[in-house]
């Protein structure tokens, strides 16, 4: 029978299709994490620059340990347990079709889980931009709508980290030469809005207090005929630079990653580790680009700048 979920049937098979999905990630996450450790023992190497301080701690059993956690823990972390950031693991060719197939099963887990987000979407009035904008930005930061929140509880899987479930591990290109890493800093989102629309952002916002600071700031201060936009910080991102051989050439590479990497092969790759610069307050004084935004937001609790004029 469905179960009802906030005043709505939510059909069987898309609660089986979770819970199925999700024992298949669960235990493909199991089946990688053998096949990883019977490597090492094989005298597969790994290299975790962020775990200890010291090329033996970074290339040590315990590393290896943090390793796999990072690339197959899935539930929800305490604040004590930081998510490993960066590492490669050199593997078999059957650790790499075992770690494919991980990949897979999480694909089908978070189609699993879109499909209960379309079937809520389809009994919903169609949302505005700007109602999108909010619900995008509380999502992010880990909200779960209630029929996914049920939906999840009665597959009994509410422990879940969602971004965890959905992150693949990057395969990289067989002979692997160089492989070193980067950051991308001081980038943002800008969504431009028109008066109307940041008066309803504003009137939206979840926070009634800063709703109302900001409705009044954009009315007394923002031209009604002119433009506003949401300047959106976002974190410094890990990048991989990388070279491998195909047919006899070096062939060179950049691509955003997201943690752990596994590497076609039983020796490292040349390799050089780059640690995270962190916030711009800590990083050389660099001269500043010209924005088209002034420099001080007009709501700052909404980051919602006017245009330079």
């Amino acid at each position: 029978m469905p179960r009802q979920l906030n005043d709505e049937l939510l059909p069987q098979e898309l609660i089986l299709k979770l819970s199925t999905a999700f024992q298949r990630m669960s235990d493909q996450g199991f089946a990688v994490a053998s096949a990883i450790k019977s490597d090492y023992l094989a005298g597969y190497p790994v290299y975790v620059p962020t775990h200890g301080d010291s090329e033996a701690e970074h290339t040590s059993r315990e590393a290896l340990q943090a390793a796999i956690r990072s690339m197959t823990h899935l539930t929800i972390r305490p604040d004590t347990r930081p998510q490993l950031h960066a590492g490669i693991i050199c593997c078999s060719p059957a650790t790499v079709l075992a770690v494919s197939d991980y990949n897979d099963a999480k694909g089908a887990f978070k189609q699993a889980v879109l499909d209960i987000r379309q079937f809520q979407k389809k009994r919903q009035l169609p949302a505005s931009r700007i109602t999108r904008l909010i619900q995008n930005e509380i999502r992010d930061k880990g909200f779960r709508s209630e029929t996914l929140r049920r939906a999840m509880d009665t597959v009994r899987i509410a422990d879940l980290d969602l971004k965890s479930c959905y992150t693949r591990i990057r395969i990289m290109p067989p002979n692997l030469q160089v492989f070193s890493w980067s950051w991308t800093t001081k980038h943002s989102r800008i969504i431009k809005l028109t008066h109307e629309e940041a008066l309803r952002l504003a009137s939206e916002w979840p926070d009634q207090n800063t709703s109302a600071i900001a409705v009044d700031l954009i009315n007394r201060r923002c031209d009604p005929g002119a433009p506003l936009a949401r300047k959106v910080p976002l974190p410094n991102q890990l990048r991989a630079n990388y070279a491998f051989l195909e047919n006899g050439e070096v062939v060179r590479a950049s691509t955003p990653i997201s943690g752990v990497v596994v590497a076609q092969q039983k020796v490292l790759p040349r390799k050089l580790w780059r640690s995270d610069p962190g916030s711009a307050d800590n990083r050389s004084p660099r001269l500043p680009r010209q924005s088209s935004l002034e420099a001080t937001p007009i709501v700052d609790a909404l980051s919602l700048y006017r245009y330079v004029r």
